[in-house]
């Protein structure tokens, strides 16, 4: 498992989008499906009795809107996205990290995947 660089952290009971682009790897394929894993690191004091149910909704789109962090103006990226909206993590993870991995099914017939780390924190 290689674990790309971090997502920024999320708070306890917070709900966000979290995006992996995949086109580095597409070729001229498309993604047909994708699914996303929410598991927590091992070797910690954090617990979540349920994470996979941290993972909201997840959808492949090519195009996003992120927010600059210069300016904080929205510029359109394109690529082959897998998108997850995550959340409702609960206090008792405050602290811990959580592993999410986006999988994507081509129309090749290829199986990709990418996963990074995101920490879980105290509100406020």
């Amino acid at each position: 498992m290689r674990l790309a660089t971090p997502f920024d952290p999320i708070e306890v009971g917070e709900i966000d989008n979290f995006a992996f682009d995949f086109a580095a790897d597409m070729g001229a394929a498309s993604i047909v499906s994708t699914s996303w894993t929410c598991t927590l690191a091992p070797y910690q004091t954090a617990t979540d009795p349920a994470p996979q149910t941290r993972v909201l909704a997840a959808s492949a789109v090519t195009a996003l809107e992120v927010r600059s962090p210069i300016d904080g103006s929205l510029q359109k990226r394109n690529g082959f996205f897998s998108v997850a909206s995550i959340g409702g993590m609960p206090s008792s993870a405050a602290g811990g990290t959580y592993i999410l991995e986006a999988t994507a099914v081509l129309d090749d017939g290829r199986v990709l995947k990418l996963n990074a780390m995101v920490l879980c924190k105290a509100l406020g």
